[in-house]
């Protein structure tokens, strides 16, 4: 029972030790509110994500038709965050989308910090 024991503790300490190193840190490349909402999009759950939206006096349909994160749409970048509970809640309020995407080719970050910049598509404003 003591081997049992012991075996099972170093297989969670190894598993643990291989999550941390594969997770990825978004920290805001400025202090814009967009940025923020982009580091938020990428790592809290929706609940917190909802509520720094509310803060910055952001909707659900703004965010996903006008913030972009280095580049992307703010939907978009939460799911190739791995953020699926963020990318599911804004998903519906993205306007004339189609997304096709090979999962073969999204590209992997491991262990590292990404800086996240994100700003308003004014041009798209209706």
């Amino acid at each position: 029972m003591k081997k049992f024991q012991i075996v099972s503790c170093a297989v969670l300490l190894v598993l643990t030790a291989t999550t941390a190193a594969h997770a990825v840190e978004y920290v805001a490349a400025d202090d814009s509110p967009a940025s923020k909402l982009c580091v938020s999009a990428a790592m809290d759950r929706p609940i917190k994500f909802l509520v720094e939206m509310r803060d910055t006096g952001v909707s659900k349909r703004y965010a996903a038709n006008q913030i972009t994160c280095n580049g992307t749409n703010i939907t978009s970048f939460a799911q190739q965050a791995g953020n699926d509970g963020n990318y599911k809640m804004l998903n519906p309020h993205r306007r004339g989308h189609v997304e096709i995407s090979d999962l073969a080719q999204l590209p992997t970050v491991d262990g590292q910090i990404m800086t996240v910049s994100g700003q308003v598509n004014e041009a798209a404003r209706p």
